[in-house]
């Protein structure tokens, strides 16, 4: 989290450092681990074969070997002494003497390498090629001692020898059979101990690099040759090969030997069984890779150089135009809308950004003399509104002293028993109690009908016998709100131009009906009409206003049509407010437009 914050609060140009300089050296890593894993494939198989070919080359050394062995001590075995020892069921010492001098001879003229020969009968009844090695008890510990006779070449892992002579030393042992030249039958079996030398000799002709190694396992993982000459015929476990994994099939890998990288590959001898296992040092074998990896390094060094060098150079001519349109901004934020940038043509995201910004404090600019404009000319409507309607109300008698008045009358009235001047009293002053209350501009439509009804039965009152009224007013449109104090009047310039001058006669209906989402009253009159003329005029004027709304002083004298068109238009808009329409001879409607709000 703490590093989050400082990356945050380094400049730009820093962090376009740290961004070349990641991504380069993402990239190099990149490239040398594919490359040192391609590399190392292409060693593992350059390894595997000169390996393949180095063992096929041993394997064959020694299978040829002990095929020679087995052709030179092919007279050895068929000699006339030799076999009447094996088949003749006594003998003398002298028999004994004359076959330790055949295998002196055979030593002598063959393979310097033997460190001894054992000729044994099928009664396991042992001669060597030294008298003094002829005591059985001497040969007890040896690996062949004991073993049942078999047609098979055997040849025995690596084991030390136990016996005065050769005491000591690591040998191999070869078991060839012996047949009776007449019969073919197995007669007995020639041990032939041979020391390592010639392995050595083998091994150290085929070298893997400068410290690479072979050594020979046999089949139960005892070494059958090292060149460390200690480990020869110890168990692989009790030396330090115990942590190497040694592949079974012809194959490579690379393992931790000793600290270091090896490779190792190994081959079976399909004679033996044992396995030749090549051992040499990753690093003798990919000297490339080394020198590869040293070229990596260089690169990414000259590229980390590079990049601090000049990538501040190169980002200043990105983050000078930034910093300059920073400068800029903080004027703005200050309200100086006049800042403006110098026009650089062209296409790329800075000049395109310059531009834009020129564009947006213009238009920013134009936004808030437009949006001080709507304030005041909001202010404006707001206050003609609220004068309209106090000019309205001025017209009116002082209503506090007027209805305080009505109520005395009212009581007079109860008093003396005058129902007919107490109901009108009491709707007198209900009605101008109304017209005095300023807390609400807006009222429910069922609170503006209550009203209407009062003053209509004042008019009832009145005019008894000729004049009728109706509501024709749908119930779901009582929560309704309306502009306070609209009916009224309309109503009353019905009585004052249609019901007054025909002695009472006359009937006024007031109806609703929504019309979308517009909610419409309509009061009518069965009066002669409004000639063309004065409707003409009137319809003018309620134009002219609705048209210079801001501007129209509402000076009105009256509560008339006017005056209520004026308190429509300045609370919901041009869209609303009053509608006349004539029937000559049969009557007049006034329709009053408003939105339907509910709250």
């Amino acid at each position: 989290m703490n590093s989050y914050i400082t990356l945050r609060r380094l400049s730009i140009k820093m962090k376009m450092v740290l961004a070349f300089l990641s991504v380069s050296v993402f990239s190099v890593l990149l490239l040398g681990l594919f490359s040192n894993y391609f590399y190392s494939k292409a060693v593992e198989k350059e390894f595997f074969t000169i390996s393949n070919e180095a063992t096929a080359r041993l394997n064959y050394h020694l299978d040829y070997y002990y095929h020679q062995l087995q052709q030179s001590t092919h007279s050895l075995i068929q000699n006339n002494t030799i076999q009447e020892w094996l088949t003749s069921e006594s003998y003398t010492n002298m028999d004994i003497q004359n076959i330790e001098k055949e295998m002196r001879r055979y030593l002598a003229l063959n393979y310097s390498e033997i460190q001894g020969m054992f000729l044994i009968s099928k009664s396991n009844e042992i001669v060597s090629m030294a008298q003094y090695f002829g005591k059985l008890d001497r040969f007890a510990d040896e690996p062949w001692y004991g073993r049942t006779l078999t047609s098979e070449i055997v040849i025995l892992p690596t084991h030390t020898a136990r016996y005065e002579g050769a005491y000591g030393r690591p040998v191999i042992s070869v078991l060839l059979p012996i047949y009776n030249k007449e019969t073919i039958e197995l007669v007995g079996t020639l041990a032939v101990d041979i020391s390592l030398q010639e392995i050595d000799r083998s091994f150290k002709s085929s070298q893997l690099g400068g410290s690479g190694f072979f050594f020979i396992l046999s089949e139960d993982n005892s070494i059958v040759y090292h060149p460390n000459e200690e480990w020869n015929g110890l168990p692989m476990k009790q030396t330090e090969l115990a942590t190497l994994q040694i592949p079974d099939k012809a194959e490579t890998s690379i393992q931790m030997f000793r600290g270091d990288e090896y490779l190792i590959g190994s081959s079976r001898s399909p004679v033996t069984g044992w396995q030749i296992v090549s051992l040499v040092p990753f690093a003798e074998v990919a000297v490339g890779l080394s020198s590869a990896r040293l070229s990596m390094l260089w690169v990414l060094g000259i590229i980390t150089l590079l990049v601090i060098f000049m990538v501040p150079l190169l980002s200043n001519r990105f983050v000078n135009p930034i910093l300059t349109l920073r400068g800029l901004m903080r004027q703005v934020a200050k309200g100086d809308l006049s800042v403006q940038t110098e026009s650089v043509p062209g296409q790329d995201e800075l000049q395109q950004l310059f531009h834009s910004f020129n564009i947006m404090v213009k238009r920013l600019d134009e936004l808030l003399v437009t949006n001080s404009k709507l304030q005041m000319k909001e202010m404006q409507a707001l206050l003609k509104q609220k004068e309209t309607l106090i000019k309205a109300l001025q017209n009116q008698i002082n209503p506090h002293l007027l209805y305080n008045t009505l109520g005395i009358i009212a009581g007079m009235a109860y008093l003396e028993k005058v129902p007919v001047i107490e109901r009108v009293s009491r709707n007198l002053a209900d009605v101008y109690r109304y017209s005095a209350k300023f807390t609400d501009m807006e009222v429910k439509l069922e609170e503006e009908l209550g009203h209407l009804r009062k003053y209509l039965d004042i008019i009832h009152v009145r005019f008894p016998k000729h004049f009728h009224s109706q509501f024709l007013i749908n119930e779901k449109f009582n929560k309704c709100r309306v502009v306070k104090f609209i009916l009224q009047p309309i109503v009353e310039n019905a009585v004052k131009y249609v019901i007054e001058p025909r002695g009472g006669e006359g009937i006024v209906n007031i109806s609703a009906y929504d019309d979308g989402p517009d909610l419409v009253i309509e009061v009518a009159d069965n009066g002669p009409g409004i000639e063309e003329r004065e409707l003409e005029r009137i319809t003018e004027q309620l134009d002219n206003f609705s048209a210079t709304v801001e501007q129209n002083d509402t000076q009105q004298d009256s509560l008339g049509i006017a005056n209520v068109h004026a308190r429509l238009v300045l609370q919901y808009g041009k869209e609303y407010g009053v509608k006349l329409t004539s029937f000559p001879g049969r009557g007049a409607v006034v329709s009053l437009r408003i939105p339907i709000h509910l709250e």
